[in-house]
């Protein structure tokens, strides 16, 4: 992951890539962040949410718009929104699964299995965000019945489709915790991304055969 590239420097970058950009909120004090930049001690969604009055519909690929956003926040976050025709988002959050030890083996793991490659955002500890068509993300998925005794019960919760409209925190935005977000597969175009529901499909099915579980035995791949 590399983390050289300012926050405005990458926003100019994203409408070369198809994706439209919104100036967001940051963690505060930059040494030592507690608070959101917003102000508010009870922010809801500290560092994750437009700045200002902005909105989804304000988020734009105009260069001129993005220079003047980050000349006068250079420590803003940067966000795009999820939607129903052109990027959608599958997360898969389990600190276990994503393991801090190797938190390439998932992508190392789809890529034996011949998974079409796609954008992936290392989203923090346990966290990867996969940039995909939403396909059929745009639909409530069908709730997988798990009785008291499946073992890959709150595994599979973990492989989440997120909903149309959804603010997606893009690199190098930072965390409340200091850490920043990276590309651990950087994308090339949002016309171009990876059809959803085999990625999905992927995913789930690593979960139920039990391989992301099995660490050492991927390490010695």
């Amino acid at each position: 992951m590399s983390f050289n590239q300012t926050p405005g420097g990458t926003a100019l970058a994203h409408p070369y890539r198809g994706l439209p950009v919104l100036a967001c909120h940051w963690p505060t004090p930059a040494e030592l962040p507690q608070f959101c930049s917003c102000g508010a001690l009870d922010c809801p969604t500290p560092a994750r949410h437009p700045l200002g009055t902005l909105t989804a519909s304000d988020a734009t690929r105009e260069l001129g718009q993005l220079s003047r956003w980050w000349l006068a926040h250079p420590a803003a976050n940067l966000a795009t929104f999820t939607d129903a025709a052109r990027v959608g988002v599958i997360e898969l959050h389990h600190p276990e699964l994503v393991h801090p030890a190797n938190p390439d083996r998932v992508l190392r793991l789809l890529r034996v299995r011949g998974a079409d490659p796609c954008p992936v955002i290392w989203a923090g500890p346990g966290r990867l965000q996969f940039l995909v068509q939403p396909g059929q993300l745009g639909a409530d998925p069908a709730p997988v019945p798990a009785g008291p005794s499946d073992p890959f019960a709150a595994e599979r919760s973990a492989v989440t489709p997120l909903a149309s409209g959804t603010l997606l925190l893009l690199p190098p935005s930072r965390l409340m915790s200091g850490q920043r977000l990276g590309w651990k597969r950087r994308p090339c175009h949002a016309s171009r991304l990876a059809t959803a529901t085999p990625l999905l499909e992927q995913l789930t099915d690593l979960i139920d055969t039990g391989a992301l579980s099995d660490l050492q035995a991927l390490l010695s791949k």
